[in-house]
């Protein structure tokens, strides 16, 4: 929290409580329902007087091509949607504002926090395979005994450091309570409630293309519709599309209404059913990929006799007592969920595709199978489930049998619903999004820097689709660049086809490499160096080293110690120096930190 100088600690929480707007939605009224995905003279957004008229000259010299610089001293100022109030939203709904832009920030639910807000319910239960395709969606995977498996001073914003405890969990590697907290802090903080509708889903989002982007005259007198529908005839790659979209690229047409889900009252649902639509400069995409669960199809599912679910539906172990369970997926979240299920279980399998017991001397990996508690074993994929004797055969040949759950903790898909994105690399001429822009296997493409779809930039950027990272601090320098850009202040010249062919060239070098589509945003140690280039075009200074320090280490102790490597130490902490740097660049800030071995 943040400190005022010589102010006692009750005089400034009251403080902090009285300049933090508390209001949980701020809304204005919608503007004339533009045309719908079709060519529109680009109304403009800009302000009037010297400035306007200067932004105007700005944005009218600069070709599709080169990079969106504004004019001296007067930095654009767009309007930008951002989908989703979870942590990547917050992020870029700070950065942006700090940009100087108008924020809307469209959030489904009733607070912030995303995927960090615990829920109860579930979608499918033990019938995953036969799950209804109009259930009630939940957004959050979160189970109840999770904890964080990174320390809270690496995990925190650098704007706002994460040295404290906000929801009375003190403990480093934190619950997810605290973590939800510390997000509502973050929000209030940086004062983005008024910003934020609650309680609104985004139904659709559409590209708006331009006539052209000569001057702001010729875009006034092009208001014969006809002639706009027609002047669509082609852009069916996407050099057309970047062309047509100006040196902004195209406005956004935004669909919303209100969400219908169990925490909405009915007399909400009833009221301003109608979908609303309003026009964006821009468009932010922060609505997570924890939500819409990936599974394998597995030959017997249909007609296997025990019970079938996904990590996305659990959340506490009671209906696994006694039973003989086999988890499959391996990572963070099944080997968490195994470990737990091992507490009441009666046997618990975990399987992994291609695992095979390491030779004596060989590397055992993360989880040597002595971490593992007696009643679980390891197992490389499943191949098939066998209603005989609700039975699993394995990869290896082996097969358990009298098999009564199997949980899948195989991650989830990226899922966009409001954007008509098709299969990647998969041309669809009617449509300039699916041109532009496609996702398939969790790979997101083309995009630049994980951020913008080259033909489309900078109206239209994803924050927070890198996985097995640092997650809060990468989002508010994605946010960065995002909102730099749409102003025209990037430390460095840029153009679209510069972005195209260096996208174009990684995913060539990640093919030549063997990696799959789903590994296309996963990052790893390569976090760093990526941090880096985002500080570089936004000519700010690198992120501290002590995080990549601390992260590293916390590898180096969950190898060694995987069953307490969250718990603290009797000694210090093996990255003790860093989290002390950590410390000391919080307090520089003006921001609490708690007791050293806390």
């Amino acid at each position: 929290m943040f400190l005022a100088p010589g102010a006692s600690a009750p005089a400034r929480l009251a403080r902090f409580a009285s300049v933090v707007p508390r209001a949980r939605a701020a809304s204005a009224p919608a503007p004339p329902r533009p045309c719908r995905a079709r060519a529109l003279a680009r109304p403009s957004s800009l302000p009037g007087g010297p400035r306007g008229e200067a932004m105007v000259a700005a944005r009218s010299s600069a070709s599709a091509s080169s990079a969106p610089v504004a004019a001296e001293g007067t930095p654009r100022r767009a309007r930008v949607a951002v989908v989703g109030a979870g942590a990547a939203g917050l992020a870029a709904a700070r950065e942006l504002l700090l940009e100087g832009h108008d924020v809307v920030v469209f959030e489904r639910s009733r607070d912030v926090g995303g995927v960090w807000v615990y829920d109860p319910r579930i979608e499918a239960g033990d019938d995953f395979v036969r799950r209804d395709p109009n259930r009630d969606r939940v957004h959050s995977s979160m189970y109840a005994s999770l904890r964080t498996n990174l320390p809270r001073e690496v995990m925190g914003y650098a704007s706002f450091p994460f040295t404290r405890s906000f929801g009375g969990d003190a403990r480093r590697f934190c619950g997810h309570r605290e973590v939800r907290a510390y997000l509502d802090a973050y929000c209030d903080f940086h004062r983005l409630r008024p910003k934020i509708r609650f309680g609104v889903e985004v139904v659709s989002a559409e590209p708006l293309f331009p006539l052209d982007e000569t001057s702001a005259n010729e875009k006034k007198a092009a208001s014969d519709l006809s002639t706009q529908k027609s002047d669509l005839s082609d852009l069916s790659t996407p050099e057309a599309i970047a062309a047509r979209g100006g040196a902004w690229g195209p406005r956004w047409e935004v669909v919303t209404k209100p969400a219908s889900d169990d925490e909405t009252a009915a007399a909400d649902r009833a009221a301003d059913a109608e979908a609303t639509t309003e026009s964006f400069d821009a468009l932010v995409v922060c609505n997570g990929h924890y939500s819409e669960p990936r599974a394998p199809s597995l030959p017997g599912a249909s007609t296997w006799p025990g019970a079938i679910a996904h990590s996305h539906d659990y959340r506490e172990p009671s209906a696994y007592a006694g039973k003989s369970v086999v988890v499959l997926g391996a990572a963070a979240s099944g080997e968490d969920v195994c470990r737990e299920l091992a507490t009441v279980a009666a046997r618990v399998a975990l399987a992994s595709r291609g695992y095979a017991e390491p030779e004596p001397g060989e590397d055992p990996g993360d989880f040597p199978a002595e971490s593992y508690p007696e009643n679980v074993e390891r197992k490389p994929g499943i191949v098939r489930l066998i209603a005989e004797n609700s039975a699993v055969e394995f990869e290896d040949g082996s097969v358990l049998e009298r098999v009564d759950r199997v949980l899948y903790a195989t991650g989830y898909h990226y899922a966009f619903p409001f954007l008509d994105l098709g299969a990647e690399d998969t041309v669809d001429a009617k449509s300039p999004l699916r041109v532009a822009l496609g996702s398939s296997d969790n790979r997101v493409a083309p995009l630049y820097e994980h951020v913008f779809p080259p033909s489309l930039a900078p109206s239209l950027a994803f924050v927070g689709l890198p996985w097995k990272v640092v997650p809060f601090p990468q989002f508010e320098l994605q946010g960065r660049f995002v909102a730099k850009a749409l102003a025209g202040t990037l430390a460095r010249s840029w153009t679209r086809e510069a972005w195209a062919a260096e996208a174009a060239g990684e995913r060539a070098e990640a093919d030549a490499r063997g990696v799959a589509s789903r590994h296309a945003h996963r990052m790893g140690e390569a976090q760093f160096a990526y941090n880096d280039r985002l500080s570089a075009w936004c000519g700010a200074a690198p992120l501290g080293a002590w995080r990549a320090e601390m992260y590293r280490a916390t590898g180096r102790r969950k190898r060694a110690e995987p069953r307490t490597y969250r718990d603290g130490p009797d000694a210090p902490w093996s990255d003790e120096a860093a989290r002390e740097e950590a410390r000391e660049e919080a307090r520089s800030l003006g921001f609490e930190v708690m007791e050293r071995n806390a």
